[in-house]
């Protein structure tokens, strides 16, 4: 089980909130979100109505995850970006800095070219942001400890998050009941 453990401070809560504001406003996208790869919901800008954005980010963070290991069984590292067509709506989800996912809704009065393009210079300022909120990237294997806790370094803590395989188990419910 691989895990990253993030911790972002006041300024770069700010920064990311002020840069998703304006990724919003530059994809012309109703909302945008910020989320780890687990499906956690760090941030968001916009507005989506009626939708459940929790649902929503568990959901991205799911599809991504499983899309990974299809980009391997194809002879890909990684897939970076997704774009999910509908009749109205429109789901385009970015990686970003190794460990966050940078999706939007947008309806069919935005043009993906304009997303797309709109993303890749959200990533660029998003990148140094996120890349230093990452405080710990680590595999367990045989220790159930961190590694640098293991070598006897002090690793800061970070609060427990929820379960969001349980959140993605749930949404799925949801949409098929």
């Amino acid at each position: 089980m691989s895990g990253v453990q993030y911790i972002f401070s006041e300024t770069a809560s700010r920064d990311i909130e002020e840069h998703l504001g304006k990724y919003l406003k530059a994809s012309r996208s109703h909302c945008v979100l910020l989320l780890a790869k687990s499906g956690h919901l760090i941030h968001q800008s916009g507005f989506t109505g009626t939708f459940n954005v929790q649902s929503i980010a568990a959901l991205v963070g799911g599809i991504f995850n499983s899309t990974q290991a299809l980009a391997r069984l194809v002879g890909e590292e990684k897939f970076r970006v997704m774009f999910l067509e509908g009749k109205a709506w429109n789901v385009y989800f970015t990686l970003v800095s190794h460990h966050f996912i940078l999706a939007n809704l947008f309806d069919k009065n935005t043009v993906v070219g304009l997303v797309r393009s709109a993303a890749a210079e959200a990533e660029v300022k998003l990148e140094p942001l996120l890349a230093g909120a990452v405080v710990a990237d680590f595999v367990s294997s045989q220790s159930e400890e961190p590694p640098a806790a293991a070598e006897g370094r002090p690793l800061r803590e970070e609060p427990s998050l929820p379960d969001f395989n349980q959140a993605v188990e749930d949404a799925l419910s949801k949409l098929f009941s």
